[in-house]
C-alpha cells in the first residue's frame, strides 16, 4: 500500500504581467498554510518516506516549510514535471507502480490534484489553496480509496 498525502500549495503571489507563472512565490498567508499542514501531519504521526514537488516555485516553497516543521533536511525535495499543473495524472500514476509499503508527500496545484484523486479513486474532490487529503493506494490492484480531506477553514478549528 502507498500512503499519497496530497497538499497543494499554498497561497501565493498574484500573476501579474511579466512575471512567469512558474516563478510565483508564496506569500505570508501561504507560508502559514503550510505550516498548519506541517503541525497536522505531525499530530497524524505519518512517516513520509518522500517529498515530491511540481517544479512550480510555489509548490517548491510549500514544500520546503513543511519539511522545515517536521524538521526534516529540504535536500530531501524531488522535483517532477509529471506533477506540473498542465500534466495528465496518469504520468505521475505510472511512476507509483512498482512502489509499495512507502509513504510520500506530494505537494502540486489544480486541477493536476483534483485530477490525480479522481484517478486514483474515481472521487471528484476540490482541492483548495492549502488543502490535504490522503489517499491510500494500491499500486498492484491500481484502486485508491481517499481517507481524509482537510481544507484549511476546517485545519484552523482543529
Amino acid at each position: 500500500m502507498i500512503n499519497l498525502i496530497i497538499v497543494r500549495h499554498g497561497e501565493a503571489e498574484p500573476q501579474v504581467d511579466g512575471t512567469d507563472d512558474k516563478d510565483r512565490k508564496l506569500i505570508k498567508k501561504g507560508i502559514k498554510q503550510m505550516k498548519r499542514v506541517a503541525s497536522l501531519l505531525d499530530q497524524m504521526d505519518y512517516t513520509i518516506d518522500r517529498y515530491l514537488t511540481s517544479t512550480l516555485m510555489r509548490a517548491y516553497q510549500s514544500a520546503e516549510v513543511i519539511l522545515d516543521e517536521l524538521g526534516e533536511d529540504q535536500g530531501k525535495i524531488e522535483t517532477l514535471n509529471e506533477l506540473n499543473p498542465d500534466r495528465d495524472p496518469i504520468e505521475f500514476i505510472n511512476r507509483l507502480k512498482d512502489l509499495d509499503n512507502i509513504s510520500i508527500l506530494v505537494v502540486g496545484h489544480e486541477p493536476f490534484l483534483s485530477h490525480l484523486i479522481k484517478s486514483l479513486c474515481g472521487g471528484n474532490v476540490e482541492m483548495k489553496k492549502g488543502a490535504l487529503a490522503v489517499v491510500e493506494y494500491d499500486s498492484k490492484e491500481g484502486k485508491g480509496q481517499l481517507k481524509l480531506l482537510l481544507n484549511q477553514k476546517v485545519m484552523k478549528l482543529m
